[in-house]
């Protein structure tokens, strides 16, 4: 069985280990689509021995609909080659105590496409870089925002239609879904204030005049209150997930 991950990077030096902690005995390939990043994203990429690097550029005055185009075609090279593709952001990690054991089964069993149960995660602060996010921020609130199809058979999805901001999906094909959730998607964005405010600020400045006019990407427009505000709720709502 072979799993394919697709991604987008920009400025991920800080999250780009644990994906890879993460994912490494998940994933045989992984294809990171770079949007310009200026930190050492690039050459983290380029050393790891499983990482395809092709490059993102943003067409017209839009990030988020480029970035609905990327995510709607990147997979299809995957067809003929990987019995499953993983698309994602560098913060969205999959979770299950066994995931490639899982979907082994479930190909066995004809599944095409499967739809996690999410989690905005949160913590006091960035955890250090030693160990897997699951195994130190542990808690979060349940975000339905973020059950999203974003793990499925390429040789059996002709389409997966995701919509601008990718929360949504119309796909097209062979769909057969698992008949109970068992898969997890952990967001790990509110990982501290103080890295949430930072990476809110990159972000923005990634956004086209077509994006803000049409409030795609409107969440990094908040300022430091408002993410005080969010941040402080999820810290104080927060439940075991794991």
């Amino acid at each position: 069985m072979i799993i394919h991950v697709y991604a987008i990077c920009w400025n991920e030096e800080k999250m780009l280990p644990f994906f890879f902690e993460h994912y490494d005995h998940i994933a045989d390939q992984y294809y990171i689509f770079d949007n310009g990043s200026t930190d050492k994203s690039l050459s983290m990429l380029r050393s790891h021995p499983k990482v395809n690097v092709e490059k993102f550029d943003v067409n017209g005055n839009s990030l988020v609909l480029s970035a609905m185009e990327l995510f709607n075609q990147f997979w299809k090279q995957s067809r003929g080659k990987a019995d499953w593709v993983i698309v994602c952001d560098v913060d969205e990690h999959f979770y299950h105590f066994d995931l490639r054991a899982y979907l082994q089964k479930c190909l066995s069993q004809g599944i095409t496409l499967v739809v996690p149960c999410a989690y905005e995660m949160v913590s006091d602060c960035f955890p250090s870089k030693n160990k897997p996010l699951y195994e130190t921020v542990k808690h979060g609130v349940r975000n339905p925002f973020y059950d999203k199809p974003q793990i499925f058979n390429p040789n059996g999805i002709q389409e997966i239609n995701f919509i601008p901001g990718r929360h949504q999906a119309h796909p097209v094909g062979n769909i057969i879904t698992p008949p109970i959730t068992e898969v997890l998607l952990l967001h790990y964005k509110y990982l501290g204030y103080d890295y949430i405010t930072s990476r809110y600020s990159t972000l923005k400045q990634g956004l086209r005049s077509d994006d803000i006019a049409n409030g795609f990407g409107s969440q990094y427009l908040r300022n430091n209150q408002e993410l005080l505000e969010i941040y402080s709720y999820l810290i104080n709502h927060a439940v075991k997930v794991l």
